[in-house]
């Protein structure tokens, strides 16, 4: 999988994420401007009709995000997507999807625990269950590492056998779960200061994660 495949992949399953945090948290309308913004980067990736469709319902989407109709037209975006990335990489999706989709939810949870400092008023509910579901996904990636359910190949970059990597994959693996752990039991913490250090734990964990993830595919 190439660099841009994988930033494509990653960014169209942030937009389940944007439903999720908005029917949960309820941020105001700039929250999903700028995000579903950070998104529509992916025309510059795969500029073909299914995506376009997407953007065009995420779009409708975000313009009626103060009305019960709008996760409609949410379903009818993330459909689209997921066609045009079958389209872009076929079968080789579902190897991937679960190592992209911790990044994705990561690099969410961030997201929104950003909004929270511009918006302290929001509920910190949403942003406790991304980081547990962050958390769960990364153990659930370190056993399938561990245990050989993805099979890496001996020669990545001819210099790590295939133990040494899997070791590798499934330490980084555990450390973004502990991490993003981290980020939840920081968002206990009633003070504004709690959403500041869960921010900071999401950012080592984006990182972690994305080195874990880029690993795994490149080696895969």
């Amino acid at each position: 999988m190439q660099l841009s495949e994988f930033t494509y992949i990653f960014l169209i399953l942030c937009v389940p994420f944007i439903g999720y945090i908005v029917n949960t948290t309820d941020p105001k309308k700039g929250f999903s401007l700028l995000f579903s913004g950070i998104i529509f980067l992916i025309l510059f990736i795969d500029l073909t009709i299914f995506t376009l469709v997407g953007l065009l319902f995420l779009g409708i989407y975000v313009s009626m995000i103060e009305k019960k109709e709008r996760n409609y037209f949410l379903v009818i975006s993330i459909m689209s997507f997921l066609i045009s990335t079958f389209n872009l990489v076929g079968l080789e999706l579902l190897k991937s999807i679960l190592p992209v989709l911790l990044v994705s939810s990561v690099f969410s949870l961030m997201m929104i625990g950003h909004w929270f400092l511009v918006d302290p008023t929001i509920s910190r509910v949403g942003m406790k269950n991304i980081a547990i579901f962050s958390t769960s996904i990364s153990l659930g990636l370190s056993v399938l590492v561990f245990f050989d359910f993805y099979e890496n190949s001996s020669n990545l970059f001819n210099l790590l056998s295939t133990n040494t990597l899997n070791n590798i994959i499934v330490f980084l693996y555990v450390s973004a779960a502990i991490l993003s752990f981290g980020s939840f039991k920081s968002l206990q913490e009633k003070s504004y200061t709690g959403v500041m250090a869960s921010t900071g734990l999401s950012y080592l964990s984006l990182i972690v994660s994305m080195g874990a993830s880029g690993t795994l595919i490149l080696s895969i």
